[in-house]
């Protein structure tokens, strides 16, 4: 693997972490601010926090899918 590209996939790696935390943040602070305007409380907190959680794990996933893809096509001589 060369240098530059090591340092790119460690970028992009280090900031699914962020991205992670990111999605289930704006997703509790946007179901908060529609239970305060609707009187919900607290479905749409928990509604959009699964949400958020969701798209979470779906970052994770698409880092891990676009990770081994870049294993595999790293073997070829």
């Amino acid at each position: 693997m060369s240098r530059p590209r090591l340092f790119y996939d460690l970028l992009k790696y280090s900031s699914l972490g962020l991205e992670m935390g990111a999605a289930v943040i704006i997703g509790l602070l946007f179901g908060v601010f529609l239970d305060r305007k609707f009187g919900t409380d607290p479905w749409l907190t928990l509604l959009f926090l699964g949400l958020g959680f969701a798209a979470a794990v779906r970052a994770l996933m698409r880092a891990a899918r676009d990770g081994a893809f870049v294993e595999k096509t790293d073997d070829r001589p």
